[in-house]
């Protein structure tokens, strides 16, 4: 692939990730659940190309905060890293455990900095229990979110490659 094509790629996706992550903002919290798939274009781009997946995690970012502050902080720490680690650590390992483990622990350590340095309660309310049971929660809860999301990303992925989407 052409050093101009990721990018393009890339900045494509990112407007995409925007877009899902600000439909809440846009329309109303009726499409909050539709955030979720913001984190696919993020990993598709990372998986295709880690470097220009992260300019893209970056650049849909920034798009986000344009909108809104709130969804923006959200993508940063939520889904635009779910995105990003599993895309990047998918382009370097086909090992799923290896995938799952390195995402969780990137999305424990977002969660844990959205929760407990920024103040969001990223499930809504206090976690129940001391520090480390509530990080083991949090641990936990990013274990199954990444393992279901690699599914998903990984069957969006192959659909795209096997009809030719990135063709030179």
């Amino acid at each position: 692939m052409s050093n101009t094509k990721p990018l393009v790629i890339g900045a494509l996706f990112a407007i995409m990730a925007a877009l899902f992550q600000s439909l809440p903002v846009i329309f109303s919290e009726v499409f909050v659940l539709f955030t979720i798939f913001s984190a696919i274009p993020i990993y598709i781009v990372a998986r295709i190309n880690p470097k220009a997946g992260v300019l893209s995690y970056l650049v849909a970012a920034m798009l986000i905060m344009i909108i809104s502050t709130h969804e923006g902080l959200f993508f940063l720490f939520t889904n635009g890293a779910i995105g990003c680690s599993l895309g990047i650590s998918s382009s370097y390992t086909n090992k799923k455990a290896i995938i799952w483990a390195s995402s969780s622990i990137i999305l424990t350590v977002t969660l844990s900095i959205m929760n407990y340095g920024i103040g969001i309660p990223v499930f809504g309310t206090k976690l129940p229990g001391a520090l480390y049971l509530q990080l083991f929660i949090l641990f936990l809860v990013s274990v199954l979110y990444n393992v279901i999301y690699s599914y998903l990303g990984d069957f969006i992925y192959k659909r795209l490659v096997k009809y030719n989407i990135f063709r030179k």
